[in-house]
């Protein structure tokens, strides 16, 4: 077998289909590592010996821009710092200008309805685990396009899910928003062998927490709106948004609360509503868990409410919609 030998030239003079403008996801990349913004595809790349890729030593975050706004940023940002904290992972740079960052590479971008993803690194050097030996940590921004749609019909029909037999993070690391997603991975890897959408975790005491990347709630038999404490569980911006806009269906008369408190699995069965909370889809009905059905079997009035709500949140509510420089 004979394997060629590639020069520098080989790789960046050709410009393959991935490479032409448009035919890409990812309008445009911030690295501290080049110290700018770029927005060719091909130079949207990390150091191999980086800790974020080969030990997982590192945290991310992803919001979404909708209608050149970043919905929720200050939440985002606040996690992102808390992450960081928790696993004693230093800021290349204060929170001002992560954020200025962040706003100019999307800016550069051009792009008003997409995703974001931030990157924090221990930094790069070697491929051993010592988070001490990288001189600095690092920093990165990917703005990715939207690369599917939402079919309709998981709206308007639901989705399903199953119990996961994956082990939970342990409460700490389950806490940090970190690159090391294994188990995540493990838990969708499952419900995807299982024909189901989504897997769903309890903690050691059987208490409902979360799926692979997003938030649960429930609506109780009482008309109750409730959702796991953050024990055992990241803390979901879009559960806590929801949460808070929950209130105004309360005030309408379609809830009677809204709690965090202790789940268990038979209350998620006899639910009448099932949620499924995140920053990508915001908000989706669960109609099937463990081949029962919840409720009626179909998306509830909980659900189509609180899709309204949110909705109308992240489009019209200036206090959650950070502007976007464009030029």
């Amino acid at each position: 077998m004979s394997i060629k030998i590639l020069s520098r030239d080989d790789i960046f003079t050709e410009a393959p289909e991935w490479r032409r403008p448009g035919a890409s996801n990812y309008a445009a990349m911030y690295s501290s590592v080049f110290g700018g913004i770029v927005t060719d595809p091909a130079l949207m790349v990390m150091p191999l010996d980086d800790h974020i890729i080969n030990r997982g030593d590192g945290i991310f975050e992803y919001f979404d821009i909708v209608n050149g706004f970043v919905y929720n940023f200050e939440a985002h940002l606040a996690r992102f710092e808390r992450s960081a904290g928790l696993i004693s992972l230093d800021l290349p740079f204060d929170m001002d200008t992560i954020r200025a960052i962040t706003l100019e590479t999307l800016a550069v971008s051009g792009a008003k309805d997409c995703g974001v993803r931030l990157f924090l690194s221990r930094g790069f050097g070697d491929f051993g685990c010592d988070p001490t030996t990288p001189k600095k940590s690092l920093f990165y921004v990917v703005v990715i396009l939207k690369s599917f749609e939402i079919p309709p019909q998981t709206y308007t029909e639901g989705v399903t899910a199953i119990t996961t037999h994956v082990p939970l993070k342990p409460d700490f690391y389950a806490q940090v928003k970190s690159t090391c997603y294994l188990l995540n991975a493990l838990v969708d890897l499952e419900a995807r062998r299982n024909n189901a959408d989504y897997g769903i975790w309890y903690d050691h005491e059987g208490h409902l927490t979360e799926s692979s990347t997003e938030n649960v709630a429930i609506v109780s038999r009482e008309g109750i709106l409730k959702y796991p404490r953050f024990d055992h569980m990241l803390k979901g911006t879009t559960l806590l948004r929801a949460a808070e806009l929950a209130k105004g269906l309360v005030a309408g008369g379609t809830l009677k609360g809204v709690s965090q408190t202790d789940i268990t699995q038979q209350e998620v069965y006899d639910s009448t509503e099932m949620l499924i909370l995140t920053s990508a889809f915001f908000v989706v009905p669960v109609v099937k868990y463990d081949g029962k059905a919840i409720g009626a079997g179909k998306p509830g009035p909980v659900f189509h409410q609180l899709a309204g709500l949110i909705q109308k949140d992240k489009t019209e509510n200036r206090e959650v919609l950070t502007p976007i420089p464009y030029p």
